[in-house]
């Protein structure tokens, strides 16, 4: 209770300032703290002068140590150890001082040959390590190249699930390199071939580039097979979206659309050949499209986009997805997801492959030769602007990671350039897009045939196309007309003075990873087929019962609506 006071015979209660807890205090308070500490540490000093001077020693105020006390029981033991030590100490202080002094006496040829002597002590006792170290160096790289064999036969075996389910095949294309992220030809001409399915390339990320490369790139592209311009949505956790706002993104709000841009066009086509395969199939009420690519080309996005909503996970980490994943779109419509396979051998498209971002740049031990690949597709003045860097030689890899070491501040000891650093730099700006790229569409035939349409003319090609989606469904002019509002779509065109062009990459002759494969997908790998089958066997089993109590996928279509295309 608070204190009382009393005054004219009356009481008053006399009120206690509150104590607060919390350690901060007003600004006046503190700085006149500091102040007062300063000022002390000044006087203090000036009076240490004085002294100094005058002679005047001042000892400090902490307390002597009072020994050991009388009453101790064992004091004179103690007192005989403590002093065993201080000895023992003082003799060990003497021998160090003796043998520096012997030390310094030495000669210079007494050096030399001591330090011979270590040398050669070292030397037979890392030699017998050498020859086990190289077995272990062999033992490891072995090990790591099974890994990566494994992990490649595994994705494999997914992506021959989705082939196999699939009635349709999107290979979707990176639009700012669409040849360097598209699937060898040796490998699309076994899948075409070997399992009759219809393909469309879907070229992705077209706001990342100039609107007159996305116009080539597709009249390129569409020499053999049917080619869909898009940009898959940036934002796909929006699930209650509206049907009619699928692809209505328009202008400069388009680039930050969740809906995309394009996804019109790309419904209309898998709408037109739902069509035209429920009237050559009675019996065939759905169809079943596979999205499949390079990693990183947004995959997971555009089936998302599709949706409207995040039905499977997206992530900018190379290898995010690794198995199969089925989603209904609706009534007729069935997408099949698959992860990103790499059909490059490590002594052919190594570098290349880290610039397709199939690689994570800080997993990679040598950055450098990405970086030179790199440095070799690029004019040297571009990469000066978008540095800010001086000029420097074109294709001298080693200068221009020096300088952007420097600009960056990326120094070793002796402000020598840690280029390895740079490198790594280098490698997550341009895949991360923080360097804006694309390469240019080839303008001659000549071009056109290195870049995979060789061997067909327009007529050729018109040809394929239309015999692909049936003679009564004219694709030409809807592709067009899906051309010329994608377009509108994108709102203003960029300044190709922004970018960084860079050469394509030429396809070369058909690799390894190609070969095994094309004999894989085609089932002359008799021990891998064993190991599939067996996985399918498990696979369809576990998708009918569901072990869990959920729905069926069969049963995730029948209670779903159909899509509504003329919402469009």
């Amino acid at each position: 209770s608070s204190p009382k006071k009393e005054k004219n015979n009356k009481k008053y209660l006399i009120m206690v300032k509150k104590k607060y807890t919390s350690k901060r205090i007003s600004l006046k308070d503190k700085y006149k703290i500091q102040r007062r500490v300063v000022e002390s540490h000044r006087k203090s000093r000036k009076q240490s002068k004085k002294d100094k001077k005058a002679g005047i020693v001042r000892h400090d105020k902490t307390k002597k140590d009072p020994g050991i006390p009388n009453s101790w029981p064992f004091k004179q033991e103690l007192l005989q150890e403590v002093a065993k030590a201080r000895e023992k100490a003082e003799q060990k202080k003497l021998e160090m001082k003796q043998k520096r002094k012997e030390a310094k006496t030495q000669t210079m040829e007494e050096l030399m040959a001591q330090a011979n002597q270590s040398r050669a002590e070292f030397d037979a006792k890392q030699g017998s390590g050498i020859s086990s170290s190289n077995a272990m160096d062999d033992s490891v790289r072995d090990v790591q190249q099974a890994h990566g064999q494994q992990s490649r036969r595994a994705y494999l075996r997914e992506l021959k699930k989705v082939i196999d389910a699939s009635d349709v095949l999107l290979q979707i294309l990176d639009a700012r390199d669409p040849v360097g992220t598209r699937i060898s030809t040796m490998v699309e001409n076994t899948i075409l071939s070997h399992y009759d399915k219809r393909m469309v390339l879907v070229l992705n990320k077209i706001d990342l580039i100039p609107k007159d490369a996305v116009q080539g790139w597709l009249t390129v592209l569409r020499r053999s097979h049917p080619t869909v311009a898009m940009k898959a949505g940036t934002n796909q956790s929006r699930s209650n979206e509206t049907k009619s706002s699928v692809g209505r993104a328009k202008g400069d709000g388009a680039l930050q659309s969740a809906s995309g841009v394009g996804v019109e066009g790309l419904l209309q086509l898998l709408k037109n050949y739902a069509r035209s395969s429920g009237e050559d199939k009675k019996s065939k009420s759905s169809i079943t499209v596979g999205i499949i690519g390079y990693p990183n080309v947004g995959k997971s996005s555009i089936l998302n986009t599709l949706k409207r909503s995040r039905a499977v996970g997206v992530s900018p980490r190379p290898g995010f997805t690794t198995s199969m994943q089925e989603v209904v779109l609706d009534r007729n419509v069935r997408l099949l997801d698959s992860p990103g396979v790499v059909f490059d051998d490590e002594n052919v498209g190594g570098s290349h492959t880290m610039l397709r971002n199939c690689v994570d740049a800080d997993s990679v031990d040598d950055p450098i030769p990405a970086v030179q690949a790199l440095v070799s597709r690029c004019s040297a003045e571009s990469l000066m602007m978008t540095y800010s860097l001086p000029a420097f030689p074109k294709g001298d890899v080693m200068i221009f990671l020096s300088m952007v070491a420097r600009q960056y501040g990326k120094v070793l000891k002796g402000g020598i350039p840690d280029k390895v650093l740079a490198a790594r730099s280098v490698l997550r700006d341009w895949n991360s897009g923080k360097i804006p790229y694309y390469t240019p569409p080839p303008t001659t035939m000549d071009d056109v045939a290195e870049s995979r349409a060789a061997g067909s003319g327009k007529e050729e090609g018109t040809a394929k196309i239309v015999s692909s989606f049936g003679a009564e469904f004219d694709v030409l002019a809807e592709l067009k007309k899906m051309d010329d509002e994608v377009m509108k779509d994108l709102g203003d065109d960029k300044d190709e003075m922004d970018f960084v062009k860079v050469d394509p990459v030429m396809e070369h002759e058909a690799s390894k990873a190609d070969r095994e494969a094309v004999n894989f997908l085609t089932g002359k790998d008799d021990d891998d087929m064993e190991m599939d089958e067996a996985e399918d066997s498990g696979v369809v089993k576990q998708s009918r019962t569901n072990g869990k109590g959920k729905k069926s996928i069969n049963d995730v279509v029948a209670d779903e609506d159909d899509y509504e295309f003329e919402d469009l």
